[in-house]
């Protein structure tokens, strides 16, 4: 056996078994391995708590953005204007600035609508050059029950009827409400809920798309909430759902312009806003925070890759509130339709659809009808297709008139306040309070 000798702190020599000594060094380098095992077994934590503002930075590219729906901004706002261009356009007879807006194929076209302090953005194409007639192809097995059509050919018909004859037809549509609030469903709430809500489960979330700043999953999820509509602060930049609507932005960083891809609100995020306010009622459903925390929540959870269950509860939450804000609206126009019939009929008792006094039934028609058309285009729905016929058919094409005769007068009248609105309580569950006070 070796011996070593090893000299002490007080010059003695030691005698060690090299046995000994072996084992001891292993001992340490034993130690050393596992220690930079330990380092090697450490992973960073980049989970992120979820954000009270519609923002998320790129998984894959440092300091940028991974948040993009510029298409799904142009095009709520040429909804938004198509509106007052066919106000301006009626009995015209030209019909080329309203096909160009849905085409969106003017560079130089300027945008309707107007902020304060002034948008950023001064033409359509500063913002994208998406269109509506590819949204509107995407439906065309859609059909509108009692037209016949989809909603591509009826809204190209209500378009030629307005510019030559007027906002109001000769059946007392309103076609500038019909046009715009039937491409708020056809265009906006399809493509947020049915398009790219049921690509969720296929997405890929793992790795950038395509190269982007960001993956399958998170775009597809950011396309839904851009065509919501709201800014990207509509939890903290606003006092009130009074604000969301009244002011629908807000220059929430400060530059002195307003952002239409960041700081506006805008269609559906408005109307949720609008249903929100309503007086006489014990409980609050807050569609405006319901919506918008499920939005901010899931995308904090496909941010952090979290299971695909726990991203579906969030998208479930936002397909039917989103759904019950539709029919909370079409609740709305339906008293506002009752009030208006029951108003009318005692004042003019001959009344018909271009008489003055039926001027408020032509407009909350409209209204009524083009947003419930609307629910039409939610493959997940909650209301059955039978019962949505049946609201549909009951509502028919076109108003009804005292001059019609007083039967026909009031059995549609007391079919609305029955039939349609017992219909749509009993698919969403509303209560007794919102059912006569939206």
């Amino acid at each position: 056996m070796r011996l070593i000798y090893i000299k002490s702190n007080k010059g003695e020599k030691r005698m060690i078994n090299n046995s000994k000594l072996l084992y001891f060094l292993s001992f340490l380098l034993m130690l050393v391995i596992g220690c930079e095992d330990a380092d090697e077994d450490v992973v960073e934590d980049t989970t992120i708590e979820t954000p009270t503002e519609f923002v998320f930075e790129s998984r894959f590219t440092d300091g940028e953005s991974s948040v993009s729906y510029s298409g799904q901004v142009v095009r709520n706002l040429l909804i938004n204007d198509i509106k007052t261009q066919i106000g301006t356009d009626a009995g015209s007879g030209d019909a080329s600035t309203l096909l160009s807006m849905m085409a969106n194929d003017d560079a130089n076209r300027t945008i309707l609508t107007s902020t304060t302090p002034s948008s950023m953005q001064s033409k359509y194409h500063d913002i994208s050059t998406s269109h509506l007639n590819d949204r509107l192809s995407a439906v065309s097995s859609y059909i509108l029950t009692g037209y016949d059509m989809n909603a591509g050919d009826a809204i190209a018909g209500w378009v030629t009827d307005a510019v030559n004859n007027g906002k109001t037809n000769g059946d007392g549509i309103r076609l500038d409400q019909m046009v715009q609030k039937t491409l708020w469903g056809a265009v906006s709430y399809w493509q947020g809920t049915s398009k790219y809500m049921s690509k969720i489960p296929d997405d890929d979330n793992t790795m950038s798309d395509d190269g982007d700043p960001y993956t399958a999953m998170e775009h597809h999820w950011d396309e839904s909430f851009g065509y919501f509509g709201a800014a990207r602060d509509y939890n903290t930049g606003y006092s009130d759902d009074t604000d969301r609507k009244t002011d629908p932005y807000n220059d929430s960083n400060g530059d002195g312009s307003i952002d239409f891809k960041s700081e506006y609100n805008a269609g559906w995020a408005v109307t949720a806003a609008k249903r929100d306010l309503v007086e006489g009622v014990s409980v609050d459903y807050d569609f405006t925070k319901t919506i918008f925390d499920a939005y901010l929540e899931g995308r904090t959870l496909i941010y952090n890759q979290a299971p695909l269950e726990e991203i579906l509860v969030q998208r479930d939450i936002i397909l039917n509130t989103w759904e019950k804000v539709v029919a909370a609206v079409t609740i709305h126009y339906v008293n506002d339709v009752a009030a208006d019939m029951a108003a009318l009929y005692p004042a003019d008792s001959t009344a018909g659809p271009l008489s003055d006094l039926s001027s408020d039934l032509n407009n909350h028609w409209g209204e009524m009808r083009g947003y419930a058309n609307g629910l039409l285009y939610n493959d997940f729905k909650l209301i059955s297709d039978s019962d949505l016929t049946t609201v549909l058919n009951t509502m028919g094409t076109s108003p009804v008139y005292p001059e019609d005769g007083e039967m026909a007068y009031y059995t549609y009248h007391g079919m609305l306040l029955t039939t349609v609105k017992n219909t749509l309580q009993a698919a969403y569950g509303f209560s007794d309070e919102h059912m006569a006070n939206w």
